[in-house]
């Protein structure tokens, strides 16, 4: 008998975040395989309480209020009641991200006798735990998640920062983000190079460096180059508290920006472009970076956390210094004037995710894991 997985996740599709996104395919890919996976997330006005998405069973039960502490108390209690009506359905508690949510998880699968999987989203100063120490009463949190059964490192820099944490590796797991390379398997050319296309996919806040490459639009502009030879395309949400718009039109470069929103469709995104970038000043495993390298698409990449157990300079990608808007525009450049080179890095990132971050082996990692905590 297979074990039964409850997924805990504060957001969930139509949510279009990283985590989320790599739930719903860890999840469909489960059931795929006969686990029983069944997915439990906030409730919003406007979704069902219950639907099934591509064939995954989702209960938007966790219920918030939007005041201060009351809004982490109803969280709570609510999951809380969620967990124990329903401890006859799952045997596996699986928390996406290491947060509040995480902690009671771990200690509603101590006291009814499941067991428990954290999933750490990201390391460093953007990381699960870092933002996660800010909060009130994380000593004791801390305490209770070195119970939990498994931990979830998706990158060598979360796995190191674990250890830090004080947590023993033999609890400690790395079973990387995967990638469906079947369907992100490229079927178009690229587009002709009568204009070079540079994407960021991302939202557009500071952690995914979207300054970073406005200004290094601005030092290409000073270099010659044009908005007839040059498009930057950031694909994401806007946040009102960073308007890039403006500082595009500060930099002079508007015309070469377009600004859109994000989408579910992007696969057509990757083949419409030439080159990804991702100046991330911090990351877990990006998903655009998984889904771009499996598409044979050349990719310009700030050195961070996940993104440099994926790709090798000059081999499989470019691998820039984190806030270094000159080493990108160079980078770019290069791109621009050296496309035959870019193109066989891009031969070389399919072959490096199919080899080690395929989504099938991710799943086969999970399958084996959650055999062994329940002893199936």
């Amino acid at each position: 008998m297979q074990p039964r997985i409850l997924m805990v996740i504060s957001l969930f599709y139509p949510h279009l975040g990283g985590a989320e996104q790599q739930a719903l395919r860890l999840a469909r890919g489960l059931i795929s395989r006969g686990i029983s996976v069944t997915v439990l997330t906030r409730k919003t006005k406007e979704l069902a309480s219950y639907e099934v998405i591509q064939g995954v069973p989702v209960y938007r039960h966790i219920r918030t209020l939007p005041w201060g502490k009351l809004f982490g108390l109803t969280f709570l209690l609510s999951l809380f009641w969620f967990l124990l009506r329903k401890r006859h359905t799952y045997d596996i508690i699986h928390s996406h991200q290491c947060f509040y949510h995480a902690v009671l998880g771990t200690v509603v699968a101590r006291c009814l006798g499941k067991k428990s999987i954290v999933k750490i989203a990201c390391a460093g100063q953007f990381g699960d735990l870092k933002i996660f120490s800010q909060s009130w009463g994380f000593p004791q949190a801390l305490n209770v998640l070195q119970h939990t059964d498994a931990l979830i490192a998706i990158s060598t820099e979360v796995e190191k920062e674990l250890q830090t944490y004080g947590f023993t590796p033999g609890r400690i797991y790395r079973i990387p983000n995967g990638v469906d390379t079947d369907e992100f398997k490229r079927d178009t050319p690229f587009p002709d190079s009568s204009k070079h296309i540079f994407i960021l996919v991302g939202r557009r806040a500071p952690q995914k460096g979207v300054d970073i490459a406005l200004q290094a639009l601005a030092l290409l502009l000073t270099r010659g180059f044009t908005s007839e030879q040059i498009c930057l395309k950031l694909y994401g949400l806007d946040y009102p508290e960073h308007d890039y718009r403006h500082m595009a039109e500060q930099l002079g470069v508007s015309s070469m920006v377009d600004f859109l929103p994000p989408t579910t469709a992007v696969k057509g995104i990757y083949t419409s472009a030439h080159v990804l970038i991702l100046p991330s000043r911090g990351e877990g495993l990006a998903n655009v970076l998984l889904e771009a390298m499996s598409l044979k698409m050349p990719i310009i990449a700030a050195s961070v956390s996940g993104t440099i157990d994926v790709m090798q300079h000059n081999i499989n990608g470019i691998l820039i210094k984190p806030d270094d808007a000159q080493a990108l525009a160079q980078a770019m450049e290069a791109a621009m004037q050296n496309p035959q080179h870019f193109l066989h890095l891009g031969e070389q990132a399919r072959q490096k995710v199919v080899q080690d971050f395929s989504l099938q082996q991710t799943i086969t990692s999970y399958t084996e894991l959650y055999r062994k905590l329940s002893g199936r």
